[in-house]
């Protein structure tokens, strides 16, 4: 009786844990959670972070909740250039630099910076989601990384704390951060300012403490960042469209199923729209809030601007070689083709 006994309960330990088993092996979906991080490098309140946010939620929509994305704003996860090392390395999932910044990484993004190239947002769009723009993410893999969607910073306008800017003139002297990219750096050298480049976080105590007298951003940015506390004067020179990429680690894309890339570049495209949209609204508001917060506000005139152009036109002439003329040619050519 004993013997039967011990049989019956072998028996019953043995069919639960296989039953255990089975049903571990049929459900992987709810076992096998993707977590993942996004940086970004501006605030809550900026359309980078609001749009990272969005697609966030968008993916974890779209996979039914198997997909986490953790938002990490305001260089939390370290500058643009950082962060680009953390997914290359595959400790960092996904980001959104400036195509200023993945330029160090991929030379040809600078193309997108050259100054006074675009007309419009919808001009930049339709070169950035066209063949074009398709064409420049398409070298992203072999550097450890994965396109999915080109977002939108905005027109850049320059900001100071010493005078308004009418002319070209006007810079001459100043001490003006740029981005850490050798364009941006030429172009306010070629005005006859001095560029100090620095990431975006370090930005407000140097113009704080007056290490430098000046920067450039789109309005919503220097909201964001509250340079309005720190700098007088906002000069709207649209001298360079600014776009963002959404960028993924190939490492961890990679090892991704079918299913969950799917999942993820249809929340991008959702995204995307999304925060061009949060973008163009917020860069509309933002003019007459800056002055409101006591920012003195001037429009450069085209003729003056037209000037500026000339001024830096062997400037764009260098960068256009250094992007590789074949990819500036296809970059006008996008360019002339897209509607103003």
């Amino acid at each position: 009786m004993k013997t039967l006994t011990k049989r019956i309960t072998l028996n019953t330990l043995t069919a639960a844990m296989v039953g255990a088993a089975l049903f571990s092996l049929g459900t992987p979906a709810m076992a096998q959670e993707v977590k993942a991080k996004l940086g970004t490098s501006l605030p809550e309140s900026h359309p980078q972070t609001i749009g990272a946010r969005k697609f966030a939620e968008l993916a974890d929509k779209k996979s039914n909740g198997r997909i986490k994305i953790t938002v990490y704003s305001s260089a939390q996860l370290g500058s643009d250039q950082q962060m680009q090392a953390a997914m290359r390395g595959g400790t960092q999932e996904f980001s959104v630099p400036s195509t200023a910044t993945l330029a160090n990484l991929v030379k040809e993004f600078g193309v997108i910076g050259l100054p006074f190239s675009f007309a419009s947002e919808k001009q930049a769009d339709a070169v950035l989601d066209g063949p074009f723009g398709q064409s420049l993410m398409a070298r992203l893999p072999e550097k450890g990384l994965v396109g999915l969607a080109f977002w939108e910073n905005g027109f850049r306008n320059f900001t100071n704390s010493k005078r308004p800017i009418q002319k070209a003139e006007d810079m001459s002297g100043l001490k003006v951060r740029t981005m850490q990219n050798n364009l941006y750096i030429d172009l306010f050298n070629g005005l006859g300012s001095n560029a100090v480049p620095m990431p975006v976080n370090e930005l407000f105590t140097a113009l704080e403490t007056r290490a430098v007298d000046a920067q450039e951003n789109p309005f919503t940015v220097v909201h964001a960042q509250k340079f309005y506390d720190v700098q007088k004067y906002l000069s709207v020179t649209g001298h360079a469209y600014d776009a963002l990429a959404l960028v993924a680690s190939k490492k961890f894309w990679d090892g991704l199923k079918p299913e969950d890339r799917t999942a993820l570049q249809a929340a991008a495209v959702e995204a995307t729209a999304f925060e061009r949209q949060t973008s163009r609204e917020l860069n509309g508001k933002m003019r007459g809030e800056l002055v409101k917060l006591g920012m003195q506000v001037n429009d450069v005139s085209d003729a003056e601007r037209q000037r500026m152009r000339d001024k830096l036109a062997p400037v764009i002439a260098k960068h256009q070689a250094a992007v590789g003329d074949e990819t500036a040619k296809e970059f006008f050519a996008a360019i002339a083709k897209a509607p103003k």
